[in-house]
């Protein structure tokens, strides 16, 4: 009978506490284009309707990545640019996605993707970064490397790592 009482208490007590808001209000959203990229932004617009927060689009150009050293050296810098042009065209079109009642604005830069996704997280002072992820698993992201588990182990605030494809198609996020 003392073990139901106090459990009646306790039960009491949880309910009465006032109910806590959860306040997030910058969302770091680093897209690579991908199908998992496409499924975080869906998740990050959930996310900042429910908390008004705003969202970054931030994608990284990895020059490394992208252009053999040779081409670096032997186009003078004009491959990047182009490859910086097309992040930008990337991101207008997911801006079209973003409802309007939803703030966000865009980001481009140049280096390491998790370096610089972790930079730009601590200077615009997110409080989330929504990710996509391939989901390979342990084992092939340590021979391949993961941005999303670099990123899920260095960030210094909650990473959302949004695994699979989206299941709407493309335009059903739009106004809504």
């Amino acid at each position: 009978m003392d073990k139901e009482m106090n459990t009646e208490k306790l039960i009491a007590a949880i309910q009465s506490r006032p109910r806590q808001k959860i306040q997030c209000n910058r969302i770091l959203l680093p897209t690579d284009g991908s199908g998992q990229a496409f499924k975080a932004l869906g998740e990050a617009i959930s996310l900042a309707k429910a908390t008004d927060a705003e969202i970054t689009l931030l994608m990284v150009v990895d020059y490394n990545k992208n252009v053999a050293a040779f081409e670096q050296v032997s186009l003078s810098g004009y491959v990047p640019a182009e490859l910086k042009i097309a992040a930008y065209q990337l991101l207008a079109e997911l801006m079209h996605i973003v409802p309007q009642n939803v703030k966000a604005h865009t980001r481009v830069e140049t280096g390491d993707p998790g370096d610089m996704i972790l930079q730009v997280a601590e200077e615009e002072e997110s409080d989330m970064i929504v990710m996509g992820t391939h989901g390979f698993g342990t084992f092939r992201s340590l021979l391949m490397g993961s941005v999303s588990h670099f990123v899920s182990q260095y960030a210094t605030c909650p990473v959302l790592l949004c695994k699979g494809l989206p299941e709407e198609p493309e335009h059903s996020y739009r106004h809504k």
